[in-house]
């Protein structure tokens, strides 16, 4: 099959092609294919030759390019065994283009526990940096220390955006540490969107003895009774918050 036109290769067809000693031939049959879909062919290299489908995807010689990466993605979990997760995922993202997206995705949910996600984050990402990794990570038992490697990255709005989203704590707790602002506003749509979160927890221990002053500046940031009304379920011990928030509710719809 040395002499086996493109389309054959193209076709999934490998029967008789040797893929090591034809490399270079392959690679070029991926670059120019065109409109001719990519996923028969990289199907049977998964198969076949792993090692082989690497080389192709994100070797040094890869063509690269979003159809070629999104034809890929399907068999990351070959192409894990042939390169690890922290050299393939940030390959892939340099390679993909507009496929970046899909990549981190992917690896995000494949990983939610792995630091090498924060920095691809801030490369695939122009909005909400880490908001992906966050969302990926929230069912996961890594999620507190996600929270603060991504505070720490300043990925601000990520972590805003996520407890919004979950009604988490941990995003505020995270945020603490770096921008007391954020961590408030990330508090505050938090419990709007769960009032039942344990914030009061979670922002105390995160930042020490006497919370009263903090807790009272989280008060005008919040928008429904029902988010008034669990915080001052849990800050009876806090003087100057209880009696803000029962002034506050008398005036709440």
């Amino acid at each position: 099959m040395s002499e086996a036109p493109s389309s054959r290769l193209l076709d999934g067809e490998l029967d008789g092609f040797d893929l090591r000693a034809e490399l270079p031939r392959l690679l070029a049959t991926v670059k120019g294919a065109g409109d001719r879909p990519l996923q028969p062919l990289f199907a049977a290299l998964a198969a076949k030759d792993p090692v082989a489908l690497a080389e192709v995807v994100c070797g040094s010689r890869a063509p690269g390019g979003a159809s070629v990466v999104r034809a890929a993605l399907p068999h990351v979990g070959v192409l894990e065994a042939a390169l690890s997760p922290r050299g393939l995922y940030p390959r892939l993202l340099d390679l993909g283009g507009e496929a970046a997206a899909e990549v981190l995705a992917l690896a995000a949910a494949r990983h939610p526990a792995a630091s090498w996600l924060v920095p691809l984050s801030k490369k695939a990402e122009t909005f909400a940096v880490g908001l992906t990794h966050l969302m990926a990570a929230a069912a996961h038992p890594s999620f507190a220390a996600v929270c603060r490697a991504h505070a720490d990255a300043g990925h601000v709005d990520g972590l805003v955006f996520v407890a919004a989203e979950t009604g988490r704590s941990e995003p505020a707790a995270a945020l603490l540490g770096v921008d007391v602002g954020a961590a408030l506003r990330a508090a505050g749509a938090a419990l709007d969107h769960d009032p039942t979160t344990p914030m009061l927890a979670h922002l105390a221990a995160a930042w020490g003895a006497e919370p009263d002053a903090l807790i009272m500046r989280l008060i005008p940031g919040l928008r429904s009774r029902a988010a008034a009304e669990a915080l001052l379920a849990s800050s009876r011990h806090l003087p100057r918050t209880a009696s803000t928030l029962r002034a506050v509710l008398r005036g709440m719809v």
